[in-house]
């Protein structure tokens, strides 16, 4: 119903009928959209809910819209609570896969430092991921924006709540994702993937008597930011709604 109308980030939820007045960024992403009287677009608050309106009235600062159909809510997200844990990855490379995890309906994404990581936290970076994983959410059609935690350490990882917890290991891991058997189907999952370096030997024993199942992609070494994508598409395919 609305993945192919403009998508605009509400406050909060409204009713059949109710005049939405967009205003800030918002305002300024339907300018540049030269949206017309009268065209539909859709609104969602980036915790479930959806809506579809018309364009009532625009100014220079502000635009009317008036809501016309409410969807449903979070009837386009997985049914799956995955958590995407990745090392801090240096340069632009964390922000790829912020874009590309929303796209995959990743709950949240936990960046971690661990012993090789080559990034470095900030809360610049950390900003930026927000603004990311919003466009992308926008570009993609979801209604939840998932959650970019504040950057923790390796030892932290295991207090994540999770049914499952999976850690991609280069060494030392003898099974694949798929020979992962919960004891019931997880309706919450954490993945974690090392940085550009992987994990130091002190890190995955520790991890395996966290309770994290060390598991392997296959015989090619993959790029970190290749991996977490990876992972998270493996983990959406067998639990979620892949």
């Amino acid at each position: 119903m609305t993945q192919h109308l403009p998508r605009f980030l509400v406050a909060q939820p409204a009713a059949l009928g109710d005049v939405v007045t967009l205003r800030d960024d918002e305002a300024r992403h339907a300018k540049v959209r030269r949206l017309a009287l009268g065209e539909a677009v859709a609104l969602f608050d980036g915790a479930g809910f959806t809506c579809v309106g018309v364009v009532e009235h625009a100014t220079r600062d502000a635009l009317r819209i008036r809501v016309t159909a409410v969807r449903a809510a979070r009837s386009d997200e997985s049914p799956l609570a995955l958590t995407l844990a990745v090392g801090l990855l240096k340069s632009d490379k964390l922000d790829w896969v912020v874009e590309k995890a929303t796209e995959l309906g990743v709950a949240t994404l936990q960046p971690f430092a661990s012993a090789h990581s080559l990034g470095e936290p900030s809360l610049a970076r950390q900003t930026r991921w927000q603004h990311l994983a919003l466009a992308a959410a926008k570009q993609c059609g979801r209604s939840v924006v998932p959650a970019i935690a504040a950057p923790i350490g390796f030892a932290d990882l295991p207090a994540i709540p999770a049914d499952v917890r999976v850690l991609l290991a280069e060494r030392g891991a003898a099974q694949r994702l798929a020979h992962v058997e919960p004891v019931a189907p997880p309706r919450a999952v954490v993945i974690a993937v090392g940085a550009e370096g992987g994990f130091s030997d002190a890190e995955l024993d520790a991890a395996s008597a966290a309770g994290f199942a060390l598991v392997t992609l296959g015989p090619r070494t993959l790029r970190a930011e290749t991996a977490a994508i990876v992972a998270a598409a493996l983990c959406q395919a067998r639990w979620g709604d892949g």
